[in-house]
């Protein structure tokens, strides 16, 4: 082994249930959606890089003087002439990083505010996999924990967790030849000034690993930076995530920023009749009956009952299913409509863990489906931006985001100036009579270290007295004091 970044670094009881009003959107189901169709009989597929869409006013990594690099493959591989990574992961590790993804989605879940919430656990993790590919040390270290502590948390950042992505984006329908509901995309956007010191091993292991492509542009323009990186999520998310950076989180000291989006549209194995759609009573969070259109119709479906918790299982026509999971309370039926307990989701969510998500899937593959007559709520929620950071810091990731983050892998001789100073993200999905389509982006950003202390806060933020005064003699000129500075007397 030559280095860690050199030449050497590898890369309850179950049974059926009729359906009962939910209570409250049970949001852990959408995290369930990836985690119940990860199952641990995924094979090692190379992960092919996407191509390079040049956008105005910005230049593919490594074009240089010869003009814009052929399309096709992303810039990082085309420069290096590297070859799609062949990843080794077995069965066993691809089951772990599917039980570590959902971890790190239930993290971001019980951090989502209001009541409804949706997060996508694989775009926050390409984000922090681009991360780790530039890390060294203890910063490195620590965001491998969240797949695993020592060499199996590192290879699963390294070789279980693009092993993953590549087999959805390669297709896991029921039918081979059928392509996958899922695409994928990730790029890495480079300061001008900060191309020509980026090592060309860390755009090759991006590249290799989540089939990211590079971007050169200018961040001296900030805000034309931010918009064209939103662009690009849009255009990558059917346009449904417009502002993943809000305002204000690219400045002309920005170095680098990662990004990743992921897109699911899929049609129900059997679409449910538009003309049954009829508004039914759903028994909201807060306490309040409320109706809502509602999805109905007789259809057979798997089911099953862990410690309580009743879960459905409604496959889509391309080897996923959106699991459904009722609280216990709501799972003991009722009457329909009637107020949910308080807090009986947040509390679910609360005692949820990756390894749950396996075992449900687990349970609910060992059913026949249960023909039953059933009903549930159609979604439209729109993707709504914010920042992953506070979350990814009480999970242990903490080193990247100060003065001693270790990214000289990713920026040579710049990184002793630089850490990740946010990760932003957001996630939107639609559930309606075809069919669902669900959608999520993140993005890390890298800016320089500040040099200088953090200055004391000076705040004018009461009831203060003022004196106009001469400098030399300290002559009053003027006295006077403030109440309501914003009432004119």
């Amino acid at each position: 082994m030559t280095g860690r970044h050199g030449a050497g670094r590898g890369d309850g009881g179950r049974g059926p249930a009729s359906p009962a009003p939910m209570a409250g959107i049970a949001a852990a189901a959408v995290a369930a959606i990836a985690a119940a169709a990860a199952g641990a009989g995924f094979t090692a597929q190379a992960a092919t890089p996407s191509a390079a869409t040049t956008a105005a006013g910005a230049s593919p990594a490594g074009a240089g003087a010869a003009g814009a690099l052929p399309t096709g493959t992303s810039a990082s591989a085309r420069s290096s002439g590297a070859r799609p990574h062949r990843a080794g992961a077995n069965a066993a590790a691809l089951a772990n990083a599917s039980i570590a993804l959902g971890d790190l989605g239930l993290a971001l879940l019980r951090d989502a505010p209001g009541a409804n919430a949706v997060v996508s656990p694989l775009a926050v993790a390409t984000v922090l996999g681009m991360v780790q590919s530039g890390a060294e040390g203890a910063t490195e270290r620590e965001i491998e924990a969240l797949f695993g502590g020592g060499r199996a948390g590192a290879q699963a950042m390294r070789v279980a967790l693009p092993a993953l992505s590549a087999q959805l984006r390669g297709g896991a329908a029921a039918s081979r030849d059928a392509a996958s509901p899922v695409r994928q995309a990730a790029r890495v956007w480079i300061d001008s000034a900060v191309a020509k010191d980026m090592p060309g091993g860390f755009r090759r292991r991006i590249a290799l690993r989540h089939a990211a492509d590079a971007m050169v542009l200018s961040f001296a323009d900030a805000e034309a930076a931010r918009v064209q990186i939103n662009g690009w999520a849009a255009e990558h998310t059917a346009g449904r995530v417009k502002d993943l950076l809000p305002a204000g989180s690219v400045a002309r000291s920005t170095q680098v920023a990662l990004t990743a989006a992921l897109h699911f549209r899929s049609a129900w194995d059997k679409p449910f009749d538009a003309g049954r759609t009829e508004a039914r009573p759903f028994a909201t969070s807060a306490g309040v009956p409320s109706s809502v259109p509602t999805l109905n119709d007789e259809r057979a479906i798997a089911q099953a009952v862990v410690e309580g918790t009743q879960l459905y299982a409604l496959p889509f026509a391309s080897g996923f299913d959106l699991v459904i999971a009722l609280p216990a309370a709501a799972a003991a039926g009722g009457t329909p409509g009637a107020a949910a307990p308080a807090g009986e989701v947040d509390a679910l969510v609360k005692g949820l863990s990756g390894a749950t998500f396996a075992r449900w899937h687990g349970e609910l593959k060992a059913q026949a489906p249960v023909r039953c007559s059933f009903a549930m709520p159609k979604l439209a929620f729109a993707p709504k931006a914010g920042s992953a950071k506070a979350s990814l810091q009480r999970l242990g990731v903490q080193r990247a985001f100060t003065d001693r983050a270790e990214l000289r892998p990713m920026l040579g001789r710049l990184a002793g100036t630089a850490h990740v100073d946010d990760v932003h993200h957001a996630a939107g999905i639609t559930l309606d009579e075809w069919g669902g389509e669900a959608v999520a982006a993140a993005a890390a950003t890298v800016k320089p270290k500040s040099l200088a202390p953090a200055l004391p806060a000076c705040a004018v933020d009461r009831p203060f007295a003022f004196v106009v005064m001469h400098r030399a003699s300290g002559a009053p000129l003027f006295v006077g004091r403030v109440g309501e500075p914003a009432k004119a007397e």
